[in-house]
């Protein structure tokens, strides 16, 4: 088994165009729960938790998250990329523009996510060289899910156009979008296809696409389960109204 990865890649150049009013004068990321703001708990459960260096893709009002992380930069290496075309693009173009931080294995997180701290600190301690967050299934989730055996090892990944009606969700467990990615993936697999994706023009793709091809190209992933801890996936209002009332302090 490989060593774990130091970098953790952060996926924050979206607007946010659902949450309305609450990101016209900022990014979704900036936007808070209980007086936190989405990224600021994810950086520090990600400085907790013994990362080295963070990167940051920028994009919607990229200036304004830049000033609201330079306090950590105290406490961790950051680095900031920018979409300038974020508008124009999915989170596959945002994650080509770091590539350059991914060859040695990285952890990718998508920074709409709320979580409280052990929720991070059990997936980077969680085995295996691949891993993704899963949590069971529920009505009020959607987007991928997978399935694995009882090693959990992944044995499909489903995004949103493979869930036809019919679609089994019994033994499915969504995507929380934080994934560990190692290096020798990386260097074999993972920033080759990329690569390939992004001269093809498909940058209206998302990354997990990439992950889905793998699994099926005969790469092993494994399911690390929140079991039971706090997150939330912070899309619409009324998720953030929901967000606020089970991180109640």
């Amino acid at each position: 088994m490989q060593g774990n990865p130091s970098i953790g890649v952060i996926l924050a150049a979206g607007r946010g165009s659902r949450l309305k009013e609450l990101s016209l004068e900022q990014p979704k990321p900036m936007i808070t729960v209980n007086e936190v703001t989405i990224i600021s708990n994810l950086i520090q459960n990600l400085i907790d938790a013994k990362i080295q260096e963070i990167v940051v893709v920028v994009g919607y009002m990229a200036d304004k998250l830049r000033s609201h992380l330079a306090p950590f930069e105290k406490q961790v290496s950051l680095v900031f990329v920018e979409n300038e075309i974020y508008d124009k693009t999915n989170n596959i173009y945002s994650l080509w523009l770091a590539k350059e931080y991914l060859k040695d294995g990285f952890y990718l997180f998508e920074a709409d996510v709320f979580t409280e701290p052990a929720v991070l600190t059990n997936f980077l301690k969680a085995p295996g060289d691949d891993v993704m967050l899963v949590d069971k299934f529920t009505p009020n989730l959607n987007g991928t899910v997978v399935k694995f055996d009882d090693r959990k090892k992944v044995t499909g990944m489903f995004l949103n156009s493979d869930q036809k009606n019919g679609f089994v969700y019994d033994d499915a467990y969504k995507t929380v979008n934080f994934y560990k990615i190692s290096s020798k993936l990386s260097q074999s697999y993972f920033l080759d296809k990329l690569e390939r994706h992004i001269k093809q023009q498909d940058t209206g793709y998302y990354y997990e696409l990439i992950i889905k091809e793998a699994i099926e190209n005969g790469y092993d992933f494994y399911a690390c389960e929140t079991s039971g801890l706090k997150w939330y996936e912070i899309d619409t209002r009324e998720d953030l109204e929901f967000a606020e009332k089970i991180f109640k302090r």
